[in-house]
C-alpha cells in the first residue's frame, strides 16, 4: 500500500467530508430529495436523522473523493468506495450520540440543558471519530497519525459548524 503524508491524509479523509458535508446542508436547507426525509427511526434517533444523509453524504463524499484522488494524483485505488465508506461511517456515528440524547428525553434537534459543553463537542466527535476508524481499519493510517487526523478532523468540525451557523446555512451548532 501507498505511504501518504499527512497533508495527503487530510486532502483524502477531512477535505472530501468537509464539501460533501457542507453540500448536504445546502440539500437540508434548500429541502433537495424530499422523498428521503423520512427518520431512519424516530424513536431510537429522532426527526433529523434521515435516509437522505445516509444516501447523499456517503454518495456525495465517494463523488468528491474520486475527483479528488484525479486532480491531486493520489492514484489511491478504489477511491470512490473508500469515499464511500468513509461517508457512511461519519453518518454511522452520528447515530450513537442522537440515541444517548433521545434516552435522555433530549428533543431532535434540540441542546442538552445540563452539560451542554459536553454534548456540544460530543456531536463534533462522533463522526470524526467513526471517520477515522474506518480509515484505520482499512489499513491507510497509523495510529498515532489516526490520533492527530481525529483531532485535525474534530477541530475543523467546530470551525465550521460554527461559520455554517454565522453564514445561516446551518440552524445551530
Amino acid at each position: 500500500m501507498k505511504m501518504y503524508s499527512f497533508l495527503q491524509h487530510i486532502c483524502i479523509v477531512l477535505l472530501p467530508l468537509l464539501i460533501s458535508n457542507v453540500i448536504h446542508m445546502l440539500v437540508i436547507k434548500k429541502d433537495i430529495f424530499q422523498w428521503l426525509t423520512y427518520p431512519i427511526s424516530k424513536k431510537l434517533f429522532g426527526i433529523n436523522k434521515t435516509w437522505r444523509g445516509f444516501v447523499f453524504v456517503p454518495v456525495m463524499n465517494a463523488f468528491v473523493l474520486q475527483f479528488i484522488n484525479f486532480i491531486f494524483s493520489f492514484n489511491l485505488d478504489a477511491a470512490f468506495y473508500l469515499g464511500f465508506a468513509l461517508g457512511f461511517g461519519y453518518m454511522l456515528f452520528e447515530l450513537p450520540n442522537s440515541f444517548m440524547k433521545r434516552r435522555l428525553g433530549i428533543q431532535a434537534g434540540a441542546q442538552a440543558t445540563s452539560n451542554k459543553i459536553g454534548f456540544a463537542l460530543l456531536d463534533k466527535m462522533d463522526s470524526a471519530f467513526g471517520v477515522n476508524l474506518v480509515y484505520f481499519s482499512l489499513g491507510f493510517i497509523a495510529w498515532k497519525y489516526a490520533v492527530l487526523l481525529f483531532v485535525c478532523s474534530s477541530f475543523t468540525h467546530i470551525i465550521i459548524s460554527q461559520l455554517l451557523v454565522q453564514l445561516h446555512i446551518k440552524k445551530s451548532f
